[in-house]
């Protein structure tokens, strides 16, 4: 399910936390890897584990396509000013750590639409 996320240099972000079903311009983000490729993902949440939050992520292009969509993980902040920053994780056992209380989140999620 989660994956590592490639390197980046910077990303643009525009995001509320009101989920509706329906994506608006909030739920892109829009990260630059260090060779200036643009990537654009699909912002689907957070998660906080060990006293950090990461956001959960999904490529554009593959959003929808079946039920094995890779989600990315990496390290989310926000500053007082709104602006947001996503950077890699790097260490294995801390991405396993969130990947399973992404499961988690998942889970719950689809037992509450039943």
């Amino acid at each position: 399910m989660a994956k590592k996320p490639p390197q980046t240099d910077e990303a643009s972000h525009d995001h509320s936390h009101d989920h509706e079903d329906e994506l608006s311009e909030e739920d892109v983000v829009v990260l630059v890897d260090e060779d200036g490729n643009e990537t654009t993902y699909l912002f689907i949440g957070t998660v906080d584990v060990d006293g950090e939050t990461f956001a959960l992520l999904v490529d554009s292009e593959d959003e929808g396509e079946d039920e094995n969509t890779s989600v990315f993980v990496f390290h989310y902040t926000q500053d007082d000013d709104g602006g947001e920053e996503f950077e890699p994780v790097e260490d294995d056992e801390l991405l396993a750590k969130v990947q399973a209380a992404a499961e988690k989140m998942f889970d719950e999620a689809e037992k509450g639409e039943a």
